[in-house]
C-alpha cells in the first residue's frame, strides 16, 4: 500500500512539474526585493557583487558571456558575485547536497533610449540528486504554496511560460518591469528591464 502510494506521488509530481514550467528555475531561498536581484537569482544578494574583468569571467565563472554589438547597447559595468557550497539545503522535503557557481552581472545602455539593461548568468547549479528528479523537484518547490508568500521561491510572484532563443523561459513582470528566465548550454541567465514585452523579447533574441 505505502509503495503504491509513493509510486502515486511520483507520478502526480511528473504530471504537476511537466505542465508547470517549461524552465525549470534553479534552487535558491525565497525572493526578497530588498535583498535579491530577481525572483530567480535568490542564492546571491544584490550587495555581494564585485567589479570584475573581461578576461577573468571564464576562469571566475566557467562561462562564455553574451551581450550586444556597439550600435546596439554599451556595457557599462562587469561584476561577479561568488558561489558557494550548502551541505545540506532542504528543497521540498528533501534534504541534499547544492553547488552554487558564480554569477556574472552585466549592465547595458541601450544605444537608442538609454534605456538599462541588467543581465545575470551562471551555470546552473549541481544539486546532488538523480538529473530528472532534480527536475521535478525544483519545479515542485517553485510553484509550492506556503501560507505566507514571503516563504514562498518566487516571493508571491507568478512567472508565465514562454519560448525565446530556441528554448523554454519564464518571465516575471511587476510595476512595468520585465524580468525573463532562460538557459542555453547549461548557461542560466536572466535579464531585466522596464520595457514594453515585445521590446525586451526583440533585444535577448538580438544578444550576441
Amino acid at each position: 500500500m505505502f509503495t503504491m502510494f509513493r509510486a502515486a506521488t511520483f507520478l502526480l509530481a511528473i504530471t504537476t512539474a511537466s505542465s508547470a514550467f517549461a524552465q525549470t528555475p534553479p534552487p535558491g531561498p525565497p525572493f526578497d526585493a530588498t535583498r535579491h536581484a530577481n525572483p530567480i537569482v535568490t542564492y546571491v544578494e544584490t550587495k555581494d557583487f564585485k567589479p570584475l574583468s573581461p578576461d577573468q569571467v571564464k576562469s571566475q565563472a566557467g562561462i562564455d558571456l553574451l551581450g550586444y554589438s556597439q550600435d546596439q547597447a554599451r556595457r557599462e559595468s562587469l561584476e561577479v558575485a561568488d558561489g558557494r557550497y550548502v551541505k545540506s539545503m532542504t528543497i521540498l522535503n528533501f534534504r541534499t547536497e547544492v553547488t552554487f557557481y558564480p554569477v556574472i552581472r552585466q549592465k547595458f545602455k541601450l544605444a537608442n533610449g538609454g534605456t538599462e539593461i541588467v543581465m545575470y548568468s551562471f551555470r546552473f547549479p549541481k544539486v546532488a540528486l538523480p538529473p530528472e528528479f532534480t527536475r521535478i523537484v525544483l519545479n515542485e518547490a517553485a510553484i509550492e504554496k506556503r501560507k505566507k508568500p514571503s516563504d514562498m521561491r518566487f516571493g508571491g510572484e507568478k512567472p508565465e511560460t514562454f519560448s525565446i532563443r530556441g528554448s523554454g523561459a519564464l518571465y516575471f513582470e511587476k510595476d512595468g518591469q520585465l524580468t525573463v528566465y532562460w538557459q542555453e548550454e547549461g548557461v542560466a541567465h536572466t535579464i531585466t528591464a522596464n520595457l514594453p514585452r515585445s521590446e525586451l523579447f526583440s533585444i535577448i533574441e538580438d544578444l550576441l
